[in-house]
């Protein structure tokens, strides 16, 4: 009988920290806060944030997970010298969810329309971490004239399937490569409110851990009530599930050819991503070598996109690139934008 009272003791109260957190969250959702706007695009809100003036514009596609607002930082720094776009994608942030399967092809036809939406026309530059990697890549071989250049910041590959392939499957299990267990953990914790209380213990962890002083309080808080979101872990999920489709079974490279433009590929550091694997997987050194040795190979195919490809190395940074080796993402940036003012797209 005892029993049966804390059990429902304990679900009454799970039942209770829930509704406080979906009214709490709720709350947040339906009232989109400045600095950024919202804009309808093919029937769902979109929230966006436009800073600066001038052309080319640079457009930041975040990583799979990630509120745009880990870019605003950088996007404060490019903004005085170009226009600056930050969006979430639908289903994160402020953004509704999207009625259309989260494919690579999908997610970059949505990012076409909220760039005609919000009247920007000429050419853009890319500019983005992870994940988002692939819908750039897509973006550009479907839209090849609107696209000035690309920044791929520790990109994602679309054959990152070799990972699970080619790796002994217990050193895959801990390299961390499949990050669908610590999403749908997450997703639940969301779920059930119980994500909440967690918040001084999550905040120490990665990425608050690498915004840095140069990110205001403001700034992290507006990141963390983006993760209390249920429908973020649900996008993600799906999003990486359809990795690299345009449609349903249509691969990347039936979007077209990719563009003779410039790329800058930025990479984490090779020493630090060691460490952190064999810090938090568990793994051997040599281990760990091999997995980002394969990393490596894998990103290296972002070279041969254009002939006009640069590699370069972010010291001392892991896979945060933009929020631990930010000086270096900014000045890329913002060299792309001078090279394409000087030599104009025709």
């Amino acid at each position: 009988m005892i029993a049966i009272q804390i059990v429902l003791i304990v679900f009454g109260l799970l039942f209770l920290l829930r509704a406080f957190h979906l009214i709490l969250a709720l709350s947040w959702y339906n009232n989109p806060q400045p600095p950024g706007s919202t804009v309808t695009v093919n029937g769902k809100r979109v929230y966006y944030r436009l800073a600066g003036e001038g052309q080319p514009v640079v457009v930041v596609i975040p990583a799979l997970a990630s509120p745009s607002v880990e870019w605003w930082k950088v996007q404060e720094e490019v903004s005085k010298t170009t226009q600056v776009l930050t969006y979430d994608r639908a289903g994160y942030g402020w953004s509704d969810m999207a009625s259309r399967a989260r494919t690579s092809g999908n997610v970059a036809l949505e990012l076409s329309t909220l760039l005609t939406s919000l009247g920007i026309e000429s050419p853009v530059i890319l500019v983005c971490h992870s994940h988002g990697a692939l819908y750039a890549h897509h973006f550009a071989r479907l839209f090849p004239k609107s696209v000035a250049g690309v920044v791929f910041v520790d990109p994602r590959s679309p054959h990152s399937d070799r990972f699970k392939r080619e790796l002994d499957p217990m050193i895959y299990k801990k390299s961390g490569m499949d990050t669908t267990k610590g999403i749908r953990l997450f997703c639940l914790l969301s779920w059930t409110g119980i994500l909440r209380p967690l918040k001084p213990m999550v905040t120490k962890g990665r990425p608050f851990i690498y915004y840095g002083r140069g990110v205001s309080t403001e700034t992290k808080e507006l990141a963390w009530k983006s993760l209390l979101l249920p429908k973020l872990y649900k996008t993600a999920l799906q999003e990486y599930r359809l990795t690299g489709r345009a449609a349903a079974g249509d691969p990347l490279e039936d979007a077209g050819p990719f563009p003779e433009i410039p790329i800058k590929v930025l990479y984490h550091s090779s020493e630090a991503v060691v460490d952190e694997i064999v810090k938090y997987g568990g793994l051997k050194v040599e281990d760990a070598s091999k997995v980002e040795k394969l990393w490596e190979e894998l990103v290296k195919e972002y070279l041969k996109l254009s002939p006009r490809s640069e590699w370069i190395v972010a010291a001392g940074s892991n896979h945060f690139v933009h929020l631990q080796a930010h000086d270096l993402v900014v000045n890329t940036v913002l060299d792309l934008v001078r090279g394409t003012r000087q030599s104009p797209s025709p």
